[in-house]
């Protein structure tokens, strides 16, 4: 790539968070990304002020709008609900509709919640003794745990919830050249998805955590794979014809053998998860 066209490049973003709506439509149909009847479309009333979702999010140029819908005959754990989904593609509410009907109808849908606790890690890239470093966090566990919640966990133990637990785990670095230690702090977040706070208290840990153990803190963040709080869904049929039951099965064992079936099987299930989750604002 030329000088020339890294310096047009460079000159087409420079600044451009700081442009307004309108300054950002002239700079994005001058790269090409918009042509004027884009920006026409951009600019239309779409029932919500382009100020309010500056608020949100960066570099806004409008609002993304899709067709929201219900999926009715849900009746999960004995309660009836109705379902939002807010999705562009035909057919995948109705087969949701026609799929819980029938659940409601021959079988019941139940669900459990097993475990509250989200977790927090705080990394120590390069450990120097690993086992010294464990034993000075356990010896320490209940004070950090103590720390956290009477300072910035303080709202959310007058809620019932809290830091509840830490512990360390030896990862290997994969490289040959040692371990990396990396605290798993359990927290219960009550009401709340829980990041930003449980962002915050391994912040917090991490000045503690290295005056206990003389090592350097990498990472302070949140984990989303939370295997301590898990949600299982369970769906019985009854009197489901036998050789409809088979076909149903072998469906299922050709997506856990075939990697070309489990795709298509797995875009079908994300077709069922996507339209809830951005029907009720969830990242």
């Amino acid at each position: 790539m030329s000088e020339d066209v890294k310096q047009s490049y460079k000159d087409l973003f420079s600044g451009f968070s700081k442009l307004n709506r309108e300054e950002r439509y002239q700079r994005l149909i001058q790269m090409g990304a918009l042509s004027p009847e884009d920006v026409r479309f951009l600019s239309r009333n779409q029932g919500m002020e382009p100020s309010l979702a500056e608020k949100f999010i960066e570099n806004v140029i409008g609002y993304f709008q899709m067709p929201i819908g219900v999926a009715a005959n849900f009746v999960i754990d004995g309660k009836a609900y109705a379902i939002p989904m807010a999705v562009e593609e035909t057919s995948i509410i109705a087969a949701a509709s026609k799929t819980a009907k029938w659940i409601r109808e021959s079988g019941q849908l139940t669900s459990e919640v097993h475990g509250r606790e989200i977790i927090g890690q705080v990394q120590v890239a390069k450990v120097a003794d690993y086992d010294r470093f464990a034993e000075v966090i356990e010896e320490n566990r209940e004070d950090l745990i103590r720390q956290a919640n009477e300072d910035v966990a303080h709202g959310l133990v007058r809620r019932g919830g809290g830091v509840k637990d830490l512990y360390v785990r030896r990862v290997d670095r994969g490289d040959g050249s040692g371990d990396m230690a990396v605290i798993h702090v359990l927290a219960d977040p009550c009401d709340a998805m829980g990041a930003n706070i449980m962002n915050q208290v391994c912040e917090y840990l991490k000045l503690p955590i290295e005056s206990l153990t003389g090592e350097q803190v990498t990472m302070c963040i949140l984990s989303n794979l939370v295997d301590t709080k898990l949600t299982r869904a369970r769906a019985v049929l009854n009197g489901i014809d036998a050789d409809l039951g088979v076909r149903i099965e072998e469906a299922s064992r050709f997506a856990e053998q075939d990697s070309y079936r489990a795709a298509t099987n797995n875009k079908g299930v994300l077709n069922g998860i996507d339209p809830i989750l951005i029907a009720t604002g969830n990242d």
